[in-house]
Order: structure tokens, then sequence, then C-alpha cells
């Protein structure tokens, strides 16, 4: 693909040549990037179970009897040039001292991650330990600026569970007043907006669409259209796919902005603009 770049921008009147390079070498950088989302929480949340419905593959090992996650199980999903990486981490929990391993192993990863999603039941009532490890290893990271969300998984197992609408895969109307009442406890537990605290349920695909969403619209603009493409094709809304081409494009504008200016400036931009369009569109629609 360099090459084909390189040689279009050649051919764009009053480009400065010495840029061509490094505007290439952005744009191939941002196209391929592999974004990094880190999944945690107690063991038996579901974490596997939600890797597997948010890119519509068994990525992740699952068991309803033990502890599969042992280390951190990193997936890599190849679409196009580049591909996401999952990090399905082991859950807390299980025992004191592989507690003390993991509150280790978790602040290792996390400075390497550009997501974090951390998983609680939405009919555990017991989450002493999510709000200890939350706030000791996983806080500090969040008040630097990194995007997470807790999620309320399984929540199709909140109570009235007979009241679960099967046809229409959604919570019945007591079911969705306690998961309402849940992530007004859990925002205000963990301090965090109650914006990011989503239910979902991925055997019964509910509020994955809205999850992935709101995991586009959080990450920096130069980031989202990694998650945006690897996502399974269902779970993206046309919403967020429009955010993550409109992060990728402005992007793309700041860097051009970084070495064009005076009165050619624009009409500079406008060049460059006009190649995207006829180059770099239709290749990313072919990851959609």
């Amino acid at each position: 693909m360099k090459g084909d770049l390189t040689s279009r921008l050649k051919n764009i009147p009053g480009f400065p040549q010495e840029r061509i390079e490094l505007l290439t070498e952005r744009i191939e950088s941002i196209l391929s990037y592999q974004a990094k989302v880190g999944i945690f929480g107690k063991t038996g949340a579901g974490k596997s179970s939600l890797c597997n419905a948010l890119f519509g593959e068994d990525v992740a090992e699952v068991s309803d009897v033990q502890a599969c996650t042992r280390n951190p199980q990193e997936v890599f999903l190849n679409v196009g040039s580049g591909g996401i990486k999952l990090l399905d981490c082991p859950g807390v929990g299980e025992t004191l001292q592989r507690d003390d391993e993991y509150e280790a192993l978790y602040t290792s990863l996390l400075p390497q991650l550009d997501l974090v999603l951390w998983l609680i039941k939405a009919d555990d009532r017991a989450i002493a330990i999510d709000q200890r490890f939350f706030a000791a290893v996983v806080r500090p990271h969040i008040d630097s600026g990194k995007p997470l969300f807790i999620i309320l998984s399984q929540c199709d197992k909140i109570e009235p569970v007979r009241e679960w609408n099967v046809l229409n895969s959604r919570p019945g109307a007591k079911q969705a007043a306690n998961l309402r009442t849940k992530q007004n406890e859990v925002s205000a537990l963990f301090e965090i907006s109650i914006d990011r605290v989503i239910p979902v349920s991925g055997n019964e695909n509910y509020n994955v669409i809205h999850l992935v969403d709101q995991i586009i619209f959080a990450l920096p603009k130069d980031k989202k259209i990694s998650v945006a493409k690897n996502v399974k094709a269902q779970n993206c809304s046309d919403e967020a796919r429009a955010d993550a081409e409109k992060g990728f494009f402005e992007a793309i504008g700041e860097e051009v902005g970084k070495f064009v200016g005076g009165s050619d400036g624009k009409d500079i931009g406008k060049r460059v603009g006009a190649f995207i369009d006829t180059f770099v569109v239709p290749f990313l629609k072919k990851w959609w």
C-alpha cells in the first residue's frame, strides 16, 4: 500500500515533497493500528463470553464449571492490514494468593491498553473484591484519561429471571428496573459516570451494539477506526462507523496541518482531502 500512497501523493500539485513519506507513514499507521483492549473482572463474570459476543468468533475459552483464564489470553484478530489485540485477563476472587499475583499482573498490563472493560455480573451483590481492585489498581489509570467501561454482564440473569423476553432478547419491565438500580449503585460505588456502566448479555446479544458504539466514541480519534473495523459487523451502528471515519480524517487533517501553512495551505489541504476521498475512502469501505 505504501508505494501506491506515495506515488499518488507525488501527483498533487504543490504538495511538499519532503513531507510525502511522513504523511504516508502516518496514514498507514492509523489504518494498520492494533488497538489493545483489556477485559478484567472477577472470576466467572463472563469475560470470555463477552469477547466471543463482541467479535463473532470463539476467540476465548469458556467454561461453566472452572475458571479458564489463568494467564492473559491475548487474541489477535486480523482484518485488512490491521487488527485488534484482545486481552482476556484472569479473574480476581479465586484465592488470596492468586489475587496478589493478579494485582501485580493488572498493574503491569494497564499502561499498555487503549481501553479497559471491567465486568461485574448484573446479579452479583458481593462486589467488595471488585471495588478493592478497581480503587487500588485501575482507578489511577482512569483518572489519567484511559477510557473505561464497567459492564453489567449476564444481565439476562437478573431477577426476575423468568421475565426475560426471549423473543425480543431484552429484559422485562421489572428486570429493566432492577438493572437501572444496579447501574446507579455501581456508578456511585465506583465513582464513575452512569453512562459508563452498561448492562450487556453476550449470550442474548443484548445491548452489544450500544457497548461497541460507546467504546468507539470514547477512543482517541486516531484509534477509533481500528476497533470499528474489527468488531462483528452487526454490532457496530452506522453512527459509530461514521464517527470512526470522521476521527480518521481529523487525525490526517491535523497531520497535514503540521506542515501546510501560508496562503497556499488551504488549497493544498483540499488537494490532500480529494486524494483521501478518491483513494483511501474506498480502501476503508472494504473493511466494513
